[in-house]
């Protein structure tokens, strides 16, 4: 099953009309639309493929159904024009386009690929435009369909010219890269938070989380289908005797809790038990949801269900190791989240998140330096004020947000608090105080934008730029 399909309940399916036993009823009550299927079993302690068998038998019963990713660009049908020179086909695809085309890469918004030459990509430039330039309507009525020609067909000619240069194609190339590499990075650490948070909410529900904080199983060799006699028969009290009815009772219990979960127990050398058939279980039925999870949490460290926490502690060395530290990052999230009392790993998770961090700042950085220097302002604003979030105490990232906030023609409040705080980090930069007068001038700001400039006249009263902002306020 594709990693990215995530089993959910289907809604308004009513579990309690189906005769499933004790296991399915725990992994579906564990199915929260976010958790994946390796992580629905780091919570029950049952393997991949025992949950993904489970998971696809409630498929079948219409109780879970996966979580398809879905798209769509069909634009809203009131922005069709029924008075003007373009038939409904066009304008869908103009729609389309318009919306689309500031999402898409270079290569992506002329159709070609990566490795595409010189020849392919002026030839798919200049069939494009043959739809989406104005000109190739001249004399008809284009309605608001005009702009938005214009439009597409300027981040049409921003691609083409990107890529029609080597030079210039080799630094986009570049770009992309990291940008690709940097998103998907972001996407990885935005999901295991929420696979993190939901797997938490899991393991409240079901109490099985100190099963993972032993320090691993008892010696010996405890096949995955046995419970060895060393298990204890109750978690607190005193020990019960030997052959006495109490542990004959327990001894039980014990055996037709393991069969619930369709396994064969080994017969005790002290109390031999006689076979009888699986029995099952109605979903919502407490009692048989307690005694599954005692002895899932019993029987994690010497059956299928291993320290899974480990496991991913191990996963992030491998990762670390190879230079993946978004994987790594994202390995001991969920350990933490499985064993949090592990200080180990928590010092380990802090190392390779802070230096995951800087590494995404410096690409960040370098990124927004790419985007002021090829006039991509709104992207530059974005990738500045990332970088703003992640370095706190740098006065620069914040005026050059407020300044590709004003470039692009953006909110000038958010320009504004951006401006503000790198003056409080930096009050004497000349730069930052005429930046804040401009955003003030812009707002219709008069005073606020005065009080700037006579603040940026203190530091140097010749400068041009505070004569011409001047000139700009009438005085």
């Amino acid at each position: 099953m594709p990693e990215e399909k995530i089993p959910r309940v289907v809604e308004g399916a009513e579990a309690r009309t189906h005769d499933i036993d004790a296991k399915a009823g725990f992994v579906h009550s564990c199915i929260d639309g976010i958790l994946n299927i390796d992580d629905i079993a780091d919570v029950t302690a049952l393997s991949h493929e025992e949950v993904l068998r489970t998971v696809e038998r409630l498929v079948e019963l219409q109780l879970v159904e996966w979580v398809e990713p879905t798209e769509t660009n069909a634009p809203p049908t009131t922005e069709l024009e029924p008075d003007i020179d373009l038939n409904k086909e066009l304008q869908t695809t103009i729609l389309e386009t318009f919306h689309e085309v500031g999402k898409l890469n270079h290569y992506e918004r002329l159709g070609v690929e990566r490795d595409a030459t010189r020849s392919e990509i002026r030839k798919a430039y200049f069939a494009l435009s043959k739809t989406f330039h104005p000109d190739a309507y001249y004399g008809k009525s284009l309605g608001s369909f005009q702009s938005k020609m214009e439009v597409v067909f300027r981040e049409l000619t921003d691609s083409y010219e990107a890529l029609g240069r080597p030079n210039k194609r080799e630094a986009y190339d570049r770009y992309l890269d990291q940008q690709l590499a940097v998103n998907a990075a972001e996407r990885q650490i935005d999901r295991v938070e929420r696979r993190a948070e939901a797997m938490a909410r899991a393991l409240a529900k079901a109490p099985v989380a100190e099963r993972y904080t032993s320090s691993g199983p008892p010696p010996g060799d405890h096949p995955s289908s046995q419970i060895p006699d060393a298990i204890p028969l109750r978690e607190t009290g005193p020990p019960v005797a030997p052959g006495s009815a109490e542990h004959l009772r327990m001894e039980r219990k014990r055996q037709l809790l393991e069969r619930k979960l369709g396994r064969r127990t080994r017969p005790s050398s002290k109390a031999p038990g006689r076979a009888v058939p699986t029995p099952t279980a109605r979903v919502g039925k407490k009692t048989a949801l307690r005694d599954l999870t005692r002895s899932l949490k019993r029987t994690a460290r010497v059956t299928g269900g291993v320290d899974r926490a480990q496991h991913h502690i191990e996963a992030a060395r491998a990762a670390e190791a190879k230079g993946d530290l978004a994987a790594a990052a994202t390995s001991l999230r969920m350990a933490l989240t499985l064993d949090p009392a592990r200080k180990d790993v928590r010092e380990q998770y802090k190392r390779v998140n802070s230096s995951l961090r800087i590494q995404l700042v410096d690409i960040h950085r370098e990124q927004a330096r790419y985007e002021e220097e090829n006039g991509l302002w709104a992207a530059a604003s974005i990738s500045w004020a990332k970088v703003t979030e992640a370095a706190p105490e740098d006065a620069d990232p914040p005026r050059r947000a407020a300044r590709a906030i004003v470039a692009a023609g953006g909110d000038l409040r958010k320009a504004r608090d951006f401006a503000l705080h790198s003056l409080e980090l930096k009050p004497d930069s000349l730069d930052t105080r005429l930046l804040l007068a401009r955003i003030y001038i812009d707002a219709g700001m008069a005073r606020s934008a005065a009080t700037e400039l006579d603040e940026a006249a203190k530091l140097d009263p010749e400068h041009e730029m505070v004569k011409n902002l001047r000139k700009q306020l009438g005085g």
